[in-house]
């Protein structure tokens, strides 16, 4: 890594290859330096050595050469400006608005402090390592917590639900039932004799109006994906298609040991650079092959060469491959088309927040996302909304589960 100065350059207009990476890389647009931030090189040489010498572009997914090692003042913060926000996913453990906002705070300070702890405990048990970096983690989230509150780092700007609702005209439909107390596991509603699941209850509640359902979430839609678009994802032609190894998830599922999966794959795929880069043979993809003829047997033929792609992208049980080519028989083809260049477009942006039904009857189809009473829209249930507002415009509404009092 050369760490040469550029002094006839400040470095004042630059821009942050991947607000994601804990060690963030910037380039100046004026004489193009990559570089990271002084601020944090204690931590990345300590850590992160192995992050310090290339960053990988956030739109293309193209690794980027540091060029000026650690320079000063070159982050926002470090020049008086407000911090950039790159809130995280809203994953299973990460839901909460100080988890995704602070993901990287909460990073740099428990890893410390918990390095800190082992080198003063060198002859802890394993049992009282774990349970020391436990309350570290927790001590961390409590003290970022209190840091927010006294004096917030980011303003959490998301639209709340109810503007989401109001901007993008969606339909919401009212039902009431009555909820099963003491739930162990998410809201449950007791219908007759049985307690189901809002999704169960709301699913009856259409199929009574003369609507046939399909559950669905977002796993099916990358089945289709997969299936319909591996060959132009994995296609010899693309000079970014690289051979990538993962972990077969069939054996993970099943708690057992497993082979690698090696299959091909752009280094940008998922990336709206992806899509960008490959516009012509997306167009040539969905013009000459994804005909109307027999749409089925499409899916059918390519469900095997697809395997290596389904594999990697969660797509590969086989309750969810039905139930894509369930979806494949239901909708329009050119509905189809349309979500399949969608994803494609941008795979990572717009793969989560999918509805959780599909209503349809003699030529008719609706989305319909369940909640319960307490129930709110995740941030990517938000983004889909928005864009099947602006882009997909399928047919949607909200089915609101009222608890009755």
């Amino acid at each position: 890594m050369n760490e040469r100065n550029a002094p006839s350059c400040d470095h004042a207009d630059r821009t942050c290859l991947n607000q994601h990476e804990l060690i963030r890389k910037y380039r100046c647009n004026d004489c193009g330096a990559v570089m990271m931030c002084a601020c944090d090189e204690a931590f990345g040489r300590r850590f992160l050595a192995h992050q310090l010498n290339e960053g990988c572009e956030l739109e293309t997914q193209e690794r980027i050469t540091v060029t000026h090692g650690f320079q000063p003042a070159i982050c926002s913060e470090c020049r008086g400006l407000q911090a950039d926000p790159a809130p995280a996913a809203a994953i299973p453990g990460r839901t909460s608005k100080i988890k995704r906002y602070y993901w990287r705070e909460l990073f740099f300070a428990e890893r410390s402090a918990q390095a800190d702890w082992d080198v003063e405990h060198p002859d802890a048990s394993d049992d009282e390592r774990r349970s020391a970096h436990e309350k570290i983690e927790r001590t961390v989230l409590e003290d970022i917590k209190a840091l927010h509150a006294s004096a917030p780092k980011y303003t959490f700007a998301e639209k709340s639900q109810a503007e989401v609702i109001v901007q993008f005209s969606v339909e919401v439909e009212a039902l009431e039932a009555t909820y099963a107390k003491g739930a162990k596991k998410g809201a449950q509603i007791v219908s007759g004799d049985e307690v189901i699941s809002p999704e169960e209850f709301a699913s009856r509640h259409y199929a009574a109006q003369g609507w046939q359902v399909l559950r669905l979430e977002s796993v099916p839609f990358h089945v289709l994906f997969g299936a319909m678009t591996w060959l132009l994802i994995q296609g010899y032609d693309d000079p970014l298609c690289q051979m990538v190894s993962f972990g077969d998830r069939v054996a993970f599922e099943e708690k057992r040991p497993g082979e690698m999966i090696w299959t091909h794959l752009p280094s940008d795929f998922g990336s709206k650079g992806y899509g960008e880069r490959r516009a012509n043979a997306i167009d040539e993809h969905f013009d000459q092959m994804l005909l109307d003829d027999d749409p089925l047997w499409l899916f059918d033929y390519w469900l095997e060469p697809s395997e290596g792609l389904r594999q990697y992208l969660w797509a590969h049980r086989p309750e969810d491959v039905a139930r894509a080519r369930r979806l494949l028989e239901i909708l329009p083809f050119e509905t189809t088309k349309a979500i399949l260049r969608y994803l494609v477009e941008g795979y990572w942006d717009r793969y989560l927040g999918w509805p959780d039904l599909l209503l349809y009857r003699q030529g008719e189809f609706k989305f319909v996302e369940v909640k319960s009473s307490n129930d709110k829209l995740s941030e990517e249930q938000k983004s889909w909304i928005g864009d099947n507002h602006d882009i997909l415009k399928l047919p949607f509404a909200i089915a609101k589960i009222h608890k009755i009092t």
